[in-house]
């Protein structure tokens, strides 16, 4: 019978970076509709305090996912039946080009780009084609993507390539009825924009609100969308770039 071996399985929907901003936000609203998590995340101190705030029988990965033979070792051991995977992983990086470097580079590529690809590569192993449920696929990619400021070109590059992996992965997995789409955040209240906001030289939290037409978005906003891409209602939505970005900047900074 297709299907057997995962017959058994709870599905199940993948959060990375699930300890902060987007992805922890995801994972308390997903939480709240007695969804099974696998929540993954780099510091095992920061699990643990997210499993004190949830109230489901969730699973915790602590993983740096810039290791990707940890990375890989652990999902070879693994069988799930994911029916959502949202990748929220990221870091900011504002680097002049002088200050480029290929190690800094990969070290993004990994976080972004080459661990979205194992968690991938997991995800269609464990489907076998003609099995009768959906899989719909969340990457958090930025705006800088397309319109990245000063010293983002590391940054932006890898934001790019997650945004193509997601097109040409739309049509190899569409026959196991896994669906993927891209959202595009503009400048979000998280602590990655506080830390990017120190870097660029802003040093009232103030002005970011000046600097989207619709000021900074909450956590709250992007997840709207997130959850609406991972329903049945979004069905139609495959190997798409969605920009939510507060009618967009205001001015060239980012």
């Amino acid at each position: 019978m297709i299907g057997s071996e995962n017959s058994d399985l709870q599905p199940c929907f993948i959060i990375t970076g699930a300890t902060s901003g987007i992805g922890k936000a995801v994972a308390s609203v997903l939480d709240g509709r007695s969804e099974k998590l696998i929540l993954i995340a780099r510091s095992a101190e920061k699990l643990s305090e997210l499993s004190n705030m949830l109230a489901g029988n969730h699973e915790y990965l602590a993983i740096d996912l810039t290791n990707l033979d940890e990375l890989s070792g652990v999902l070879k051991e693994r069988k799930d039946k994911v029916k959502g995977f949202i990748h929220c992983a990221g870091s900011e990086s504002v680097v002049p080009l002088r200050q480029v470097s290929y190690s800094k580079f990969d070290y993004l590529m990994r976080l972004h780009l080459y661990s979205f690809v194992e968690i991938m590569k997991h995800i269609e192993s464990n489907k076998k084609n003609g099995e009768d449920y959906s899989t719909s696929v969340v990457a958090i990619s930025s705006i800088a993507s397309h319109s990245g400021g000063i010293g983002q070109t590391m940054y932006s590059a890898s934001k790019s390539a997650l945004e193509s992996t997601v097109r040409v992965l739309t049509k190899e997995l569409a026959g196991k009825k896994i669906r993927l789409n891209t959202i595009l955040p503009g400048i979000v209240n998280t602590e990655m924009t506080e830390r990017w906001r120190k870097k660029i030289g802003i040093t009232d939290p103030e002005e970011l609100n000046k600097l989207q037409l619709n000021g900074i978005a909450e956590t709250s906003d992007i997840v709207a969308l997130i959850w609406f891409l991972l329903s049945d209602d979004s069905k139609q939505i495959c190997g798409t770039e969605i920009k939510i970005d507060g009618g967009g900047p205001v001015n060239k900074i980012f």
